[in-house]
């Protein structure tokens, strides 16, 4: 086995070298997204006056003199060359030409063609399957460049990047020039190309993306300026945050006004640092603790100064309404500005500790609230006044929210409160209810660590129990058993257990010093009456600790609502309006939801007609393709390309997403809008 780094260029080079991918290799599965990261790598070198750029491992096996079997990088090996075809072809096109672009022509077939070889071996690359036939008829005068195929797909995508003149062909070739790999030529029979690849493709413990987002940082700086800044912020922002990735993933999410998954913190953060921050470590990671100083307080790594403002704080984490963080990073830094000041920051805190615990009890989830707090600090800017009427646009924007992001209203929130099993909510979620309560208006401070739930009515009915509560006991007690009118909160729970009420009293209820048992004191009876008229007396409380907001602000009401591939709303009857993919400002209108699922999936074929076919062809998403059962709704998405069209809405929404998935695509970038309906 060798091993040497070197330029591709030279790896490619050489009269009668050939390349073959062999046929177990997976087809060719580069997408628009791999060549988009390809193109803005050249463009870095160039513009930034780099050296070069590391490309990857290349792993090959000798198959006889100058044949190289490629076990690994073929991806690479194949996108790269169908790079250089593009720009030769394009300066063939060209029809007034220089004498260093005539002699460009000339190099760039030595990276293409053995030009003394016959026929058969005189393309260089020899891609496995129909790749092949794709690949060689690149070279062809007669080209058919509507052929559905990754590779011609991306062919046309440089050839559009090469005609937008971002770059000269001349800076396209040294760029290409600077672009490195790592070889790893093994000898057959003494090398285990199966041993080598499976190292390659396996780092056994992974890097984290702090890991990473730290080495990209500190690694290429001088020994004395790595520890002077891994001392000064480094070691600070760590201790702030906690989770550095978790952190570094809201500060994009703010920055970036973009969702941000986990895995792709590091990749985004790469990009972003080197746009924003260029060359300039320092500035980077001030930037990150400045802001990291504001995230310890959402996470509670450190108090917020204002004791106001940090309780409020540590009932969002409490809720762990982490969704909300994005948002939050944003109106503190406004904080810091002068533009908000703290009375302010403490209503934002209220309304979104509102909306959150509202949003849990009334709909069982806050999933699906992340679009929201991406963009809530842009939309409120939107507005010339947002400054002065901050909070009047908040409560304007929340409740002009429809379907899975509206804000529950009062009669929904009492609602809850009376008939609801609160008992079976989360654990954090129903004591976070329950302590509120105690703590609102309280004189002192409870230690809820000693306190458990307490079915005042309990869980398994005496005789005496079903006594008093008459003859139709059964039903109150499945009824009422988990709701907040017969819960409260006890340190005696074993002691009180299943008494009668009167027994309850004597051991806990009439000495309590507890706000949730004053009024319990007093009675001799327990039913379904107490048990309402206690729930409503509690809730007079919860709407003052979960206000429903209130608001002035008028502005035209939008007529429609937007959302994307990703949203766990529930569109039943609903009609959808408009289609956007990715940047498409104009959209292709739409009538019904079998219109979305046509549209989409013609879309998602030309993104990767190679993946998709396979996609058709996997058990998962065989049935909406099989031709050879019958379809109910047969949908042609495209010529002789058909669906199953019988999907409800919330299935469609729900399938184009596993497709995107699969094709590894962003589902936020298909978004469509609904009509909306107003109360």
């Amino acid at each position: 086995m060798q091993v040497q780094q070197l330029p591709i260029y030279q790896f490619l080079e050489g009269q009668r070298k050939s390349f073959v991918i062999p046929v177990y290799q997976r087809d060719y599965a580069w997408t628009r997204i791999n060549c988009q990261k390809l193109w803005d790598d050249l463009v870095d070198l160039n513009n930034n006056d780099r050296n070069d750029h590391f490309l990857g491992a290349v792993v090959t096996i000798g198959s006889g003199f100058d044949e190289y079997t490629v076990i690994d990088g073929q991806q690479r090996i194949t996108t790269i060359s169908v790079l250089l075809i593009a720009l030769q072809t394009y300066l063939k096109n060209k029809e007034h030409k220089n004498d260093s672009e005539k002699i460009l022509i000339e190099q760039l077939s030595d990276f293409l063609i053995n030009r003394y070889s016959n026929q058969e071996k005189k393309i260089r690359l020899k891609p496995n399957k129909q790749d092949k036939e794709y690949f060689e008829n690149l070279f062809t005068d007669n080209r058919n460049l509507n052929i559905n195929s990754n590779i011609v797909n991306n062919y046309n995508f440089f050839y559009k990047k090469i005609i937008s003149e971002t770059l000269t062909p001349q800076q396209i070739f040294e760029a290409f020039r600077k672009l490195k790999i790592v070889l790893i030529d093994l000898v057959r029979v003494q090398d285990d190309p199966q041993l080598i690849f499976e190292s390659l493709n396996s780092t056994g413990v992974d890097l984290t993306a702090g890991d990473l987002i730290r080495n990209y940082i500190l690694m290429d700086l001088e020994p004395p300026e790595q520890e002077k800044l891994y001392k000064s912020y480094w070691i600070e922002i760590e201790k702030l945050t906690g989770d550095i990735a978790e952190f570094v993933r809201n500060y994009l999410i703010f920055k970036l006004n973009i969702w941000v998954k986990r895995d792709d913190v590091y990749a985004i953060f790469k990009k972003f640092s080197t746009e924003k921050f260029y060359k300039n470590k320092e500035g980077i990671l001030k930037d990150l603790l400045f802001f990291s100083k504001i995230y310890s307080w959402l996470v509670q790594t450190q108090n917020h100064p204002s004791s106001s403002i940090n309780n409020e704080l540590s009932k969002l984490n409490k809720l762990e309404f982490t969704v909300c963080h994005p948002f939050l990073l944003d109106v503190f830094n406004e904080l810091t500005l002068g533009n908000l000041d703290g009375d302010t920051i403490k209503n934002i805190l209220i309304i979104i500790e509102s909306y959150a615990f509202r949003k849990i009890l009334v709909d069982n989830t806050t999933q699906g609230l992340n679009k929201l707090f991406i963009s809530l600090a842009r939309d409120i800017k939107k507005e010339e006044s947002w400054k002065k009427q901050y909070i009047n646009i908040l409560s304007y924007i929340l409740l002009e929210k429809r379907i899975s992001q509206r804000f529950p209203n009062n009669e929904e929130f009492e609602n809850a409160l009376i008939n609801k099993e609160t008992y079976k909510l989360q654990s954090k979620n129903k004591n976070f209810l329950l302590e509120s309560l105690e703590s609102y208006k309280s004189a002192y401070q409870v230690n809820f660590d000693d306190l458990t739930v307490e079915h005042i009515m309990p869980q398994t009915l005496t005789k005496d129990w079903k006594h008093k509560l008459g003859e139709n006991w059964q039903e109150i007690h499945n009824k009422y058993l988990h709701t907040l009118g017969n819960l409260s909160l006890t340190a005696k729970n074993t002691e009180l257990s299943n008494n009668s009420f009167e027994d309850k009293q004597k051991i806990d209820f009439q000495i309590s010093k507890l706000k949730l048992n004053f009024k319990l004191e007093g009675l001799t009876l327990w039913n379904e009456e107490k048990i309402v008229e206690r729930a409503k007396d509690l809730i007079k409380n919860a709407k003052n600790i979960w206000p429903y907001p209130q608001t002035t602000y008028t502005k035209p009401i939008p007529e429609e609502q937007l959302f994307d591939l990703t949203s766990e709303d529930s569109f039943s009857g609903s009609k959808p309006s408009h289609l956007y993919f990715e940047d498409d400002q104009k959209g292709i209108e739409l009538k019904t939801w079998r219109d979305l699922l046509i549209n989409t999936c013609n879309y998602l074929f030309e993104f990767s007609p190679t993946q998709f076919k396979e996609i058709q062809n996997n058990p998962e998403f065989k049935w909406y393709f099989d031709l050879k059962k019958p379809m109910r709704h047969k949908l042609e998405f495209r010529p002789n390309e058909f669906i199953e069209g019988s999907s409800s809405a919330n299935g469609i929404i729900s399938f184009l997403a596993k497709m995107c998935d699969r094709l590894n695509y962003q589902p936020e970038n298909i978004q469509f809008s609904i009509n909306v309906v107003n109360d």
